[in-house]
């Protein structure tokens, strides 16, 4: 606009000066202001002369302006670094969306610009994104840099100092807990009123470094605070009993299951151990009551959280008991299961070897069209394996295990769902069972046509079906040994077994495994 008012006023001079002369040389009259001749050169010298002077000003002024835009185009280059879609929102904006991005870098370039930049707002937002990005160390560095600011911290900003902590799984579990120890004497130090949020995020972290003990207490704590527990605190809670249950009782969680499913076993200690659990089902009944007095509305997490805390109990079947109680609460009725409560429905038959439950399930999920995903599908799969390990009970009720396969791979055709490793290693072991060995070298063949390389599970899951053919034992180990693959103790055991037992050539089993000591005991050293 100024380069137009500046082009107008030159053209405005130059016509009045055109129009001067060219009526100085005729015979109209001439304005009084030119009456004399020698003042009339004068004024239109002077006319020129200012003519000239406005011409160079036009000149000067074009450069200052060309200038200012240089200073405008430098002093916006920070816009054009973004992306094209972020170029049109203001820094506040831009500084917001880098939060949420977990941009700590690109943050504390555009906080430089920002009149903010030492605020409580600026280092909220910056705390924030270190949580997104999961930066313990940098966190840290940042709230102490606020400290320096004499800015008081606020209970969100301590939440997101913990949750950092929560994500940080690389970080060594007792340098976490000191920092939860120093976020907790910082909350002291500043008398910053805990809210419930503050109190969930912490019991999570504890839950992640295996302090499963503290985790418990953060209900009674939570109570002597005031604050009223919710949905998420009791979810996080039966998460942390659950998780303390199996971490006392990982080495023979196995063991117990088998024995507990042995129907002859009613020694008194069985029937120690089956009352043990029939207390933990009743604890967790109780607990669901308990949240329904309480007016606390549930969500299918809390749902799928407390039937798989039934599930690790010493008492698996009661997962059904309390299923069945949830569905006749009316608290829960607006709760349909999805694939995570099949899931855990699905394992638990498989655990406890309820073939008909299991059956009566897939029915269920067949006909109410239940999305599936993977690890619901291999569970499945995992359902047609047991029932093909028991081969008396499956004859006796007449299942047949191919027929049950094929629904299962037309229902994962049905939502384009692909399998996995895990899916060929099960049912590669179920048709190893069966001696279906066209249908294991079918899935091989697949697996090369996805790109998927077989590895000990898959070659564990063939070699059981070869127990009585020695040289398609040593065949199969010869291949993992070619491929460097290696061996668990139970492959091992199980070849070494048929060698024995059907005269198998055992000069080359010990030359194949002598090969393949040289190399594991390499990767070995590698991986430490």
């Amino acid at each position: 606009m100024l380069n137009l008012n500046k082009s107008f006023k030159i053209i405005n001079y130059s016509f009045l000066i055109k129009n001067v002369i060219r009526n100085y040389g005729s015979n109209k009259s001439i304005p009084t202001i030119i009456t004399k001749p020698k003042e009339n050169i004068k004024n239109i010298n002077e006319i020129k002369e200012t003519k000239i002077k406005i011409k160079n000003n036009n000149n000067n002024n074009d450069h200052s302006t060309e200038n200012s835009l240089v200073v405008k185009k430098f002093n916006n280059s920070h816009i054009m670094e973004r992306d094209p879609q972020d170029r049109s929102l203001s820094l506040k904006q831009y500084f917001e969306k880098l939060a949420d991005r977990g941009d700590v870098d690109r943050m504390l370039q555009v906080a430089r610009r920002m009149p903010e930049r030492r605020t409580a707002y600026a280092y909220d937002k910056l705390i924030f994104a270190c949580s997104k990005a999961h930066k313990f160390n940098q966190s840290w560095k940042i709230y102490n840099d606020m400290k320096k600011d004499n800015i008081k911290p606020s209970i969100h900003v301590f939440g997101n100092l913990v949750d950092i902590c929560n994500h940080s799984t690389s970080i060594d579990s007792n340098k976490i807990q000191e920092r939860v120890n120093k976020i907790i004497e910082e909350i002291d130090k500043y008398q910053v009123p805990v809210s419930i949020n503050f109190f969930n995020i912490l019991m999570k972290t504890m839950i992640t470094i295996g302090n499963n003990d503290q985790a418990i207490t953060m209900i009674d704590k939570m109570k002597d605070s005031g604050i009223r527990p919710d949905i998420t605190s009791y979810t996080t809670w039966i998460k942390a009993i659950s998780e303390k249950y199996l971490a006392d009782n990982y080495l023979n969680k196995k063991e117990l299951i088998k024995e507990l499913n042995k129907p002859n076993k009613n020694t008194s200690e069985m029937d120690e151990l089956r009352a043990e659990g029939n207390k933990q089902i009743d604890f967790y009944m109780t607990l669901v009551k308990k949240v329904k007095m309480a007016q606390i509305s549930p969500d299918r997490y809390f749902i799928n959280t407390i039937l798989n805390a039934c599930k690790q109990t010493k008492n698996p079947s009661g997962v059904f008991q309390v299923w069945d109680t949830l569905k006749e609460m009316r608290f829960t009725q607006h709760l349909n299961p999805d694939t995570k409560t099949y899931d855990i429905l699905i394992s638990t038959c498989n655990n406890i070897d309820d073939f008909d439950k299991s059956l009566e399930i897939f029915e269920e999920i067949f006909s109410k069209n239940i999305r599936p995903d993977i690890h619901l599908v291999n569970n499945m799969f995992r359902t047609c394996l047991r029932i093909a390990s028991c081969r008396k009970i499956s004859k006796k009720e007449n299942l047949d295990e191919e027929i049950i396969i094929n629904r299962i791979i037309d229902y994962m055709s049905a939502y384009s769902l692909q399998p996995n490793e895990e899916s060929f290693s099960v049912l590669i072991s179920t048709y190893s069972k069966l001696k279906n060995y066209v249908k294991v070298y079918e899935l091989l063949l697949e697996m090369k046509e996805l790109n998927i390389s077989p590895n000990i599970k898959h070659y564990s899951g063939i070699i059981s079906s070869f127990s009585k053919d020695t040289e398609k034992c040593l065949e199969i180990l010869r291949i993992c040994v070619s491929q460097k693959i290696v061996l668990t103790p139970d492959f091992i055991s199980n070849v070494q077994k048929s060698i024995s037992r059907h005269k198998g050539d055992v000069e080359q089993f010990s030359k194949l495994l002598r090969e393949h000591d040289s190399y594991a005991i390499e990767k070995k050293i590698k991986n430490k």
